[in-house]
Formats: structure tokens, C-alpha cells, sequence
């Protein structure tokens, strides 16, 4: 059970604590009669199917680590850590990486430029690994950039602060590479 729901369901007790007892049992309204008598509630106070959550992970189940790395700079020796970085990553036995999403934007967007980047190859062959290569519309057309000139592996997005919002949501954990 989160912590979020959790500290929804004993919202009777919280209000013990802050209001001397006057709330016992008011949290949902209905949990006196109309003479005030306390009345029997659902499944004796646990909570129903609809209320259930999952079983959380056992201690010998990894759990799975969905990434996003962030690149910005358009610096060819910052694309080389960023890359860097990512295949460490990848090669790290101590994780279980999932999923990883390799977003970037502004001057960044050249490490996907075919005819411009020194990194072709490492991005080919990190997506034959799984890796998803992200660039941002919003940096194409800033640049003058078509997306025909972009490396085959790099698939363009509407913008790269969305898309990185939306995956943060989605549980994906953010590191900002150089």
C-alpha cells in the first residue's frame, strides 16, 4: 500500500491527533447512525477489492529501472560522456535497466545530425541494444535542421520537456548528462 493512500484511509486517526477526539469515526461521514451510534463498517475496516493495490515486490525480485538521460549541449566532447554515461549504464550488473530513453534537445540535437556527428556508430549500435533516441521538433526547426538529415535511429518528438514530463510520470527516473 503507498504512503499516499495509506495516510488517505486513516484520515479518523489523523484527526484524533489534531482535534482531541472529536473526529473519531467522522472521516467518511457515515459511520454513525442517527443517534450517534457508531455503526459496523465494510469488511471490518479493511479495504475492499476496488481498494486493494498489488502485492509489492518480494525482496528476491530486482526492481526495474526505466531511465531518461537528458542532453543539451551541442559540445562534441559532452556528447562523448553522455554516451559514456549511457553505456555504463547499460553495462552496470547492479541494475536492471528496463527501459532508456536518450532525449535531447537544443544544440544537442547535432549528435543526431548524420553528416555531422562522430558518434554515429555508438548510437547505432546502443539502439540495437534497446536504447530509444529522442530529438526534439522544437530543436530541428530552431536549428534549421531537417529531420531527413537526422541519423535513422533518432525519432523526433513534438518537444523534448513533454515528452521528459510525461515519462517521469510514467515512473521513468531523469538524469541530465554534460
Amino acid at each position: 500500500m503507498n504512503r499516499r493512500r495509506y495516510l488517505a484511509g486513516t484520515g479518523s486517526v489523523v484527526a484524533v491527533g489534531t482535534a482531541g477526539g472529536y473526529a473519531v469515526g467522522r472521516a467518511g461521514g457515515d459511520n454513525e447512525d442517527e443517534d450517534g451510534e457508531p455503526t459496523e463498517t465494510e469488511n471490518d475496516g479493511e479495504p475492499t477489492t476496488d481498494e486493494a493495490e498489488e502485492e509489492p515486490a518480494t525482496d528476491d525480485e530486482e526492481p526495474s529501472i526505466r531511465t531518461i538521460l537528458h542532453l543539451t549541449s551541442g559540445d562534441e566532447a559532452d556528447h562523448d560522456r553522455a554516451l559514456t554515461n549511457l553505456e555504463n549504464l547499460l553495462t552496470d550488473e547492479t541494475t536492471d535497466t528496463d527501459a532508456v530513453e536518450f532525449v535531447v534537445n537544443g544544440p544537442a540535437i547535432s549528435v543526431y545530425v548524420a553528416d555531422e556527428t562522430d558518434h554515429a556508430d555508438r548510437i547505432r549500435a546502443l539502439a540495437d541494444d534497446g536504447v530509444a533516441f529522442k530529438g526534439c521538433a522544437n530543436s530541428l526547426e530552431g536549428f534549421g535542421i531537417e529531420e531527413s538529415e537526422l541519423l535513422e535511429e533518432a525519432t523526433v518528438i513534438p518537444a523534448s520537456v513533454g515528452e521528459i514530463a510525461t515519462l517521469q510520470t510514467e515512473g521513468y527516473g531523469y538524469i541530465k548528462v554534460p
